[in-house]
């Protein structure tokens, strides 16, 4: 993709936040996080369904426990459409708002802000993809 048709699909996307993410550990993936919802200001929540083979693991990562910082530090929050990582993203300490949904702050690709052209260029895509169905 284009680097600029890149940057557009990054903004549509939410800065990425609606494609999901995998969670990976030491280069493994153990975790896809999908149905991003907005919970509070700077909070979104997303579902979580854990893939990893480990079952002692998988467990944990059911836990409170688990998702404090000496746990969580080398995971890597992969995009899942971008393939790029989120750099600052980190769990809430109280990570569950529900079951097997999982509570995350900075979870997004930063790439700036639009700027004035950009917002035309999103209006018209905008515009183009909801006239073709």
């Amino acid at each position: 993709m284009h680097r600029y048709g890149r940057r557009l699909r990054i903004w549509e996307t939410n800065y990425g936040r609606d494609c999901g993410w995998i969670i990976e550990r030491q280069g493994r993936p153990i975790a896809v996080l999908t149905e991003r919802r907005w919970e509070e200001m700077f909070w979104d929540s997303y579902r979580m369904e854990i893939i990893a083979e480990d079952p002692q693991l998988r467990a944990r990562m059911l836990t409170r426990e688990f998702w404090a910082k000496t746990e969580t530090e080398g995971l890597v929050w992969r995009n899942r459409e971008f393939g790029e990582v989120a750099e600052f993203a980190f769990p809430s300490l109280a990570p569950f708002p529900e079951p097997a949904r999982l509570r995350m702050r900075g979870l997004y690709l930063f790439i700036g802000e639009p700027w004035p052209w950009d917002w035309v260029v999103l209006w018209f895509r905008h515009w183009r993809n909801r006239c073709r169905g």
